[in-house]
């Protein structure tokens, strides 16, 4: 289990909010709790272990968890590109194609590319 990135409430939030709302997206679209991910031209399923909370570590992994390795003032990046992320509890253009460019960073990740 990974520790929560932040202890920014703001940006818990954005990230749990977003999280969720990933979650009910991957549901709707693939079967069960999973996604595929490309990984040097192989589809791989992903399974998503403990739900939201499971999508939650995907975020702060690859996309909060890079950002503060690259800026210091990180959270308020991450509270910026979060609330373009979500609106209410559905995902925005923007929260989807942040949410491919993880997939897409995974998929690399497992073909060792990153």
């Amino acid at each position: 289990m990974m520790a929560i990135i932040t202890q920014n409430f703001r940006l818990n939030a954005l990230a749990n909010q977003y999280a969720s709302a990933l979650y009910g997206h991957i549901s709707a679209t693939s079967t069960g709790d999973s996604f595929m991910v490309n990984a040097g031209g192989q589809a791989i399923q992903v399974n998503i272990v403990g739900g939201i909370k499971g999508v939650r570590d995907l975020v702060d992994g690859y996309a909060l968890e890079a950002i503060k390795d690259n800026y210091p003032q990180w959270e308020e990046i991450g509270i910026q590109l979060l609330s373009r992320c979500v609106s209410g509890n559905e995902l925005t253009q923007a929260g989807l194609e942040i949410w491919q460019s993880m997939v897409n960073d995974m998929g690399d990740t497992v073909a060792g590319k990153a």
